[in-house]
């Protein structure tokens, strides 16, 4: 979307007696309970709007969209929200179910951007009312200090700290505001070289963990592998500080160096495993944004022939799937264009996009000291896997796409399901060679269902009426069929993933797989438990389920061996398949161990 219509879009939004937008809200099951599709007020579009209308040289109507920014902070150092924003205008942080707290970094760096890029078209009341909000999120997001393994957030916050550094330093005296002045007007800030060296160390943070690990600890994520480079982007337009700009841009070719690791241009998707996706094929904006890039020719979902998936800004809430929830009316979502002059993947690294290194081929990289992916790609199809991770709906463990005749890239997935959504209590082990992967599963307390931290249920009791491990094939022209003896195919063109099951046990029942078929998916599973909504201590959820699967070419024959699994004495079941080998708990697990 042109600049010029995105502002016009948001123009014939724009509520005057609030000074902002409306738009339909979006969430994700938590941090929110305002109503999905209801009308709102969301404090991240506004900050969008408010960089796009001064880009445009409106700085009046911008002037009005920032001054009510301005007044939904938490502004009282001494409360728990200090420094942060609402998701809406309708739902500040105190109301929220928790406060996200990542929105002192999300309209920080954007009012950072607006100061540093834009900040004499404003008002020079406006101005000061803006550094007075920058201040206070950088000092919120110094004072919350995240962990550098949060890669977008601790990239985020530190871009945020190191223009506020800058941007807030005293500077020569001004003239006398004419009375009465706001009380943020006489503000005192910070000395800025606290904030600026704050950012330098996060930053340097940040890539000594890449450097100890191997990789980032959010990897291979197509939503926040974005964030992050745009955020990298956003540093090099607005600080200007000559270390942080040399560490962020050795930042920034590592993330593309990241991306590129697991790109397959056959399919124009990024294999498998991925760390956290809202979708599981690259959306519209970000596959125009790696096209113009790279030069590589990028898959957008949508292009299928199926109904694309819904757009959502990335963020730390909106999710890929959310529980049933009422029909809402459809109103289109306004996708933001490029806010922040992007800079061209380095050269050599954008070739990757373009061709595979040989074929076939195989990477193996260890993202932390927890996780090692591998991911293997042929010309048409790829396959990645991690070695251990736990199955939120952002979590992509088991991944895989193949290009067919009628879809350029259809969806291999494994996921364990309770109630209809992606459970975050579930945990896979799993053995990768070339096309061929094994993979154990088991469930864990002391986990939310949905979320892993924010709805963790009282004596980790979860109510369960459907619980089911499957493999899905998603697409044009994909069919699920039984084989014989445990053995079932999944099929799109002339490719097959066959999967080798072997009888599941759950609270002591067998359990067998089945083959699925619905309307453009495909279904390897086993339904562990269906049927009235009953409470089960995880503690006592006992499960004992794997499979194995082999992405076959037209003419391959599956291979013959069986899954098998044996207790060893110490807790665990050994898993064995066709020269493959992982174990797993036998008994549930706590979900941090």
């Amino acid at each position: 979307m042109r600049l010029e219509e995105y502002v016009a879009e948001l123009d014939a939004r724009y509520d005057a007696d609030v000074r902002m937008p409306w738009s339909p809200a979006t969430g994700p099951g938590y941090h929110t309970r305002v109503p999905e599709g209801a009308r709102a007020h969301q404090t991240k579009l506004a900050a969008d709007y408010a960089i796009a209308l001064l880009r445009l040289g409106r700085a009046d109507r911008a002037g009005e969209v920032l001054d009510a920014l301005a007044d939904l902070q938490v502004t009282d150092p001494l409360s728990a929200h200090y420094g942060i924003w609402g998701w809406f205008m309708e739902e500040p942080p105190e109301q929220m179910s928790p406060a996200d707290w990542n929105w002192a970094d999300f309209i920080g760096v954007r009012l950072a951007q607006v100061l540093a890029v834009h900040g004499r078209l404003l008002d020079p009341r406006v101005r000061r009312r803006v550094r007075a909000a920058l201040h206070h999120a950088a000092m919120s997001v110094f004072r919350r200090n995240v962990d550098p393994g949060y890669t977008n957030i601790a990239v985020m916050g530190a871009v945020t700290a190191a223009a506020a550094g800058q941007l807030l330093r005293p500077g020569p005296p001004q003239a006398p505001a004419p009375a009465p002045r706001d009380v943020d007007d006489a503000l005192e800030f910070v000395d800025g070289e606290l904030l600026l060296d704050f950012a330098r160390r996060r930053l340097r943070a940040v890539l000594a963990l890449h450097d100890e690990a191997g990789g980032f600890t959010e990897y291979n994520s197509p939503a926040y592998g974005r964030v992050v480079l745009e955020e990298l982007e956003r540093a090099a337009l607005i600080v200007t500080d000559p270390p942080f700009r040399a560490v962020a841009e050795q930042l920034r070719e590592l993330t593309w160096a990241a991306l590129a690791e697991r790109f397959h241009p056959g399919t124009g998707q990024l294999a498998g495993p991925m760390s956290r996706a809202y979708h599981d094929r690259i959306q519209p904006d970000l596959a125009a944004y790696l096209r113009a890039q790279t030069g590589a020719p990028v898959v957008a979902a949508g292009q299928t022939g199926r109904q694309a998936e819904p757009h959502v800004p990335p963020q730390e809430g909106p999710i890929q799937e959310r529980p049933p929830r009422t029909p809402s009316p459809v109103v289109a979502p306004v996708v933001a264009p490029l806010l922040v002059p992007p800079l061209p993947c380095p050269r050599p690294i954008a070739e990757r996009f373009r061709a595979l290194p040989s074929v076939p081929y195989q990477v193996r990289t260890r993202f932390s000291s927890d996780t090692t992916g591998t991911s293997w790609f042929a010309e048409d199809a790829c396959l990645g896997s991690a070695d251990e991770e736990f199955a939120w709906v952002q979590r992509r463990p088991l991944l895989g796409y193949w290009r067919t005749p009628d879809d350029p890239a259809v969806v291999l997935r494994a996921r364990m399901s309770l109630n209809g959504h992606d459970l975050s209590a579930a945990w896979c082990r799993q053995h990768q060679e070339g096309p061929r992967v094994l993979s154990a599963w088991w469930l864990s307390y002391d986990s939310g269902d949905f979320h892993p931290v924010l709805d963790r249920p009282a004596g980790s009791v979860f109510h369960v009426g459907d619980l089911r491990l499957s493999v899905t094939l998603r697409g044009r022209g994909v069919e699920a069929r039984e084989l014989g003896d445990g053995v079932f195919a999944l099929r799109a063109g002339g490719r097959q993933a066959v999967v080798h099951t072997a009888p599941a046990r759950f609270l002591d029942r067998s359990r067998t797989w089945q083959a699925v078929n619905d309307d453009g998916e495909a279904r390897v599973e086993v339904r562990l438990h269906q049927g009235p909504s009953t409470p089960l201590d995880f503690h006592q959820a006992r499960l004992r389920a794997a499979f194995a699967l082999e992405l076959l070419a037209p003419g391959e024959q599956p291979g013959t061996a069986a899954v098998t699994g044996d207790h060893d004495g110490d807790g665990l079941l050994r898993w064995r398949w066709d020269g493959l080998r992982v174990s797993s708990p036998a008994e549930p697990t706590p979900f941090d161990r």
